[in-house]
C-alpha cells in the first residue's frame, strides 16, 4: 500500500536496432518515457530528436471522431443512467482489434452517417418550417375567403386582426370608427378574442383618412394577423402542411432507424478502432521524446524497479548491444507516480484521485483517510435502515458493473460507506428517522426493542454534547493532519521542518484548546498551567522558526509572529478554529436526515388513516426521496472536509501519472 519505486533508466543501442527496440518496448509497456531533451540539455548539440516510425491515420481520426459520438448517441437511450454517467470501455481481444484495424472500411461507414446526418437535419428545419406556417395559420381557420383573395384587394386597406372583447363595444359606438371604418366579426365560437376584418380607405380628398383609420385601430388595441400568401383557405393549407409534416416525420424515422442499424453494427466496432489509433497516435508523439545520433538511439525514462528485471530479460536477450543505466530520482524531480493499493483500500482511492496524485517522495494518504472519510460519512447519514439500503444498491451494482473496475470500486466505496451508516445510526438511534415509535409500528415492535438496547446516545436530545463531539472529532482529526505532514516531511529527508512545521504547531495548538476549554469546562489546574507553558513554548518556537526562509532577523520574526495568527506560514489559529468549525457540519447533515425522515414518518401516519397501503406507500417515498437527496450531502460534505480542512495541512498533490509507454485508450481495453 505505496508509492511504486521507480528507478529513471537511460538506455542507448545502435541505430540499426532502434527501430524493433520501439516496437519491443511499446510491447513490454514498462517503461514511462520522458523527453530526452529536457533531461540531458547539454546533448542537444549532438543529437538530434528521433522520427517517429509510427504511421497515423489522421484522417480516419478525424472521421471517426464525428462517427463514434454520432452513433454513440443513439445507444445512449438503451443505457442505464449509471452506465451514462460511467460509460465503460469496449472489451476486445488482441485478434478482434488486429482485425478490425485492418477491415473496417471507415470510408463507407463515414459517408453514410455524414449524408444520413445532412439529410436528418435538412427534415429536421422542414420539421420546423412546417410547424411554423402551421402555427401562423391558427389564427385563420374558419375564414370563409381564401388567402389569395384577401392578399388580392387592392382598392382599399384591409386588416384581419384580434381585438380585446373589452374593447368591442368601444369600436362598434365609436362615432369616428362607423365614419372611417368597416368591419365584419369573423370569430370563432369560444375564442377569448374577437377576430375582425376591418376595411377602410387609404385615403380620402386631404389624404390623411387612412393614417386616421390606423391610428384609431390601434388605439383600440386592434392587433393585425399576417396573412401568408397562400392560395387557398386556411383549413386547406393546413391540411397540405399535415401531409408535409407526416411525409418528413416517416422520412425522420426512417434515417434514424438507418442510424441505429449502424449504431448497432459498427458504434463498438468504430470504438475500438479509435481508441487503437489515438493510441498509435501518442506513440508518434512519444517517440519524438527519443534521441538518435549517426550511430545510437538514446531513450530516457522511468521504470518500476519491479520491472527492471522484464526489461534486463528483454534486452539481454534481443539486444545484447545495449547498455541501460539506472539511477534513483533526485528531491525536485518530477518523478511520475503508480500507485499500488490493498484491494481493500482500492475504492477509497476515488477520493484521493479527486485532488491529485501524491508527490512522489512524500506518501499515498489513501490509508489514513478511510477511517475519518467512513466515519464522516456515517455521521452525516446516520441511520439503519438508510444503510442497509445503501449497503443493498451497492451489492447489486457492484455485481452488474462487475466488468467495469472503476465503476465496481465507486459502488464498494458507498457499500463501505453503508455498513459505517448502518454502525452510526444504531449508535445514534436512527431507524428511518423515529419508525421505531408505537404510533407507527405498534407498542413492543423489534425496531423499537433493537433500538433501546443498542442506542448509546441520541443527538436530538443532547444537542449541545453533539455538537462539542463534532468539534472534539474535528480537533483530533486536525491533530492527525499536523502528524501526517511531520510523517511526510520526515519521509521527503526534512527532520527539521517536521518538528517546526508540524510538532510546534501541535505543541501550540495543544495549549490553545486547553485554555479555551478551561473558560466552558472544568479543567484540573495542573492541565491549565500545562495549556499555559504548551502555549507560550509553541508560539515563541512558531514565531522563530516559521519565518526562517526570510533574510534577516526582523524579517524573519514578524513573518513568524503573523504566521502564528495564520496570515502566512504553514498553519495559523484563525485557520485552526475555523478548520474546527467546519465539523460541524457532520451535526447539521446528521440531523437534517433524521428530521426529514421523521417528517415522512408523519406524513405517512396521516395518509395511514385513509388504510395501511397508503401508509406504506408514503412511508416508501418519502424515505426514497429522503435517501437520494441525504446521500448526496452525506458524500460531498466528508469529501470536503477530507480534502480541505484535511489534506491541506499536510498533502502535496500534483504530480504526473506513471504511465509506461504502450498502448492505452480510455475507449478500449484489451482482454486475453
Amino acid at each position: 500500500m505505496a508509492i511504486d519505486r521507480v528507478k529513471r533508466v537511460t538506455l542507448m543501442v545502435p541505430t540499426y536496432s532502434g527501430k524493433p527496440l520501439v516496437s519491443r518496448l511499446y510491447q513490454l509497456g514498462v517503461v514511462h518515457v520522458s523527453d530526452v531533451f529536457s533531461n540531458i540539455p547539454a546533448t542537444q548539440t549532438t543529437l538530434r530528436k528521433h522520427h517517429a516510425t509510427t504511421h497515423v491515420r489522421e484522417d480516419d481520426i478525424r472521421k471517426l471522431e464525428f462517427v463514434v459520438p454520432t452513433l454513440g448517441a443513439l445507444l445512449v437511450a438503451e443505457k442505464s443512467f449509471i452506465e451514462g454517467l460511467f460509460p465503460a470501455p469496449v472489451y476486445v481481444k488482441k485478434g478482434e482489434l488486429a482485425e478490425i484495424v485492418s477491415s473496417l472500411e471507415i470510408d463507407g461507414i463515414y459517408s453514410e452517417c455524414k449524408a444520413i446526418c445532412l439529410e436528418r437535419d435538412t427534415v429536421e428545419r422542414g420539421l420546423k418550417d412546417v410547424q411554423r406556417e402551421k402555427d401562423s395559420l391558427k389564427e385563420l381557420l374558419g375564414l370563409p375567403w381564401t388567402l389569395s383573395e384577401l392578399n388580392g384587394i387592392c382598392s382599399v386597406s384591409v386588416r384581419l386582426g384580434l381585438f380585446p372583447k373589452g374593447n368591442w363595444s368601444k369600436l362598434t359606438l365609436n362615432r369616428q370608427a362607423r365614419e372611417l371604418l368597416v368591419w365584419q366579426d369573423v370569430s370563432v365560437s369560444g375564442a377569448r378574442l374577437k377576430r375582425v376584418l376591418v376595411a377602410y380607405l387609404p385615403g380620402g380628398h386631404d389624404g390623411n383618412e387612412g393614417d386616421e383609420a390606423a391610428e384609431l385601430l390601434n388605439t383600440l388595441g386592434f392587433k393585425d394577423i399576417a396573412i401568408p400568401k397562400l392560395p387557398g383557405r386556411a383549413e386547406e393549407e393546413t391540411a397540405e402542411l399535415e401531409k408535409r409534416r407526416r411525409a418528413l416525420t416517416e422520412r425522420l424515422a426512417t434515417l434514424h432507424g438507418r442510424l441505429s442499424e449502424l449504431a448497432h453494427l459498427y458504434h463498438r466496432k468504430a470504438t475500438a478502432l479509435l481508441g487503437y489509433l489515438e493510441s498509435e497516435e501518442e506513440r508518434r508523439d512519444l517517440e519524438t521524446h527519443f534521441a538518435r545520433s549517426k550511430k545510437l538511439l538514446l531513450v530516457t525514462g522511468y521504470i518500476k524497479e519491479k520491472d527492471v528485471h522484464i526489461l534486463e530479460k528483454t534486452l539481454g536477450a534481443e539486444y545484447p548491444e545495449h547498455a541501460t543505466v539506472y539511477d534513483e530520482p533526485s528531491p525536485g524531480e518530477d518523478v511520475p507516480v503508480s500507485l499500488t493499493l490493498n484491494p481493500l483500500f482500492r475504492p477509497v482511492q476515488l477520493i484521493t484521485r479527486m485532488f491529485g496524485l501524491p508527490n512522489y517522495f512524500s506518501f499515498d494518504p489513501t490509508p489514513y483517510i478511510v477511517l475519518n472519510f467512513l466515519l464522516f460519512f456515517g455521521i452525516c447519514f446516520s441511520d439503519v435502515i438508510y444503510g442497509t439500503m445503501l449497503v443493498g444498491l451497492s451489492c447489486y451494482m457492484m455485481k452488474r458493473y462487475r466488468q467495469n473496475p472503476g465503476l465496481r470500486n465507486f459502488f464498494c466505496l458507498f457499500l463501505y460507506a453503508g455498513v459505517s451508516t448502518m454502525l452510526c445510526g444504531a449508535l445514534m438511534g436512527g431507524w428511518a428517522g423515529d419508525l421505531y415509535k408505537p404510533e407507527y409500528l405498534g407498542a413492543g415492535n423489534v425496531l423499537l426493542h433493537v433500538k433501546e438496547r443498542v442506542a448509546v446516545f441520541d443527538p436530538l436530545n443532547n444537542l449541545l454534547v453533539a455538537l462539542v463531539l463534532v468539534l472534539g472529532l474535528g480537533i483530533i482529526n486536525q491533530f492527525y493532519a499536523l502528524s501526517l505532514r511531520m510523517y511526510r516531511e520526515y519521509r521527503m529527508g526534512r527532520p527539521w521542518d517536521a518538528l517546526m512545521d508540524g510538532g510546534l504547531w501541535m505543541v501550540f495548538l495543544s495549549g490553545l484548546v486547553i485554555l479555551v476549554g478551561h473558560v466552558f469546562i472544568v479543567v484540573p489546574p495542573e492541565a491549565v498551567v500545562a495549556g499555559k507553558a504548551a502555549a507560550v513554548v509553541g508560539a515563541v518556537g512558531l514565531v522563530l522558526t516559521q519565518g526562517r526562509m526570510h533574510k534577516g532577523i526582523p524579517a524573519r520574526l514578524i513573518t513568524g509572529l503573523i504566521s502564528v495568527y495564520g496570515i502566512m506560514g504553514t498553519y495559523g489559529a484563525t485557520a485552526f478554529v475555523s478548520d474546527i468549525l467546519s465539523y460541524s457540519r457532520l451535526l447539521a447533515l446528521g440531523l437534517t436526515t433524521s428530521i426529514i425522515a421523521m417528517s415522512f414518518n408523519i406524513i405517512a401516519s396521516l395518509a395511514g388513516s385513509a388504510g395501511t397501503f397508503f401508509f406504506v406507500l408514503a412511508l416508501v417515498a418519502g424515505h426514497t426521496l429522503n435517501f437520494a437527496i441525504c446521500i448526496i450531502g452525506s458524500f460531498v460534505h466528508p469529501a470536503r472536509l477530507i480534502m480541505l480542512e484535511f489534506f491541506g495541512r499536510f498533502y502535496e498533490a500534483g504530480a504526473t501519472r506513471f504511465r509506461p509507454f504502450g498502448f492505452h485508450s480510455e475507449r478500449v481495453q484489451i482482454i486475453e
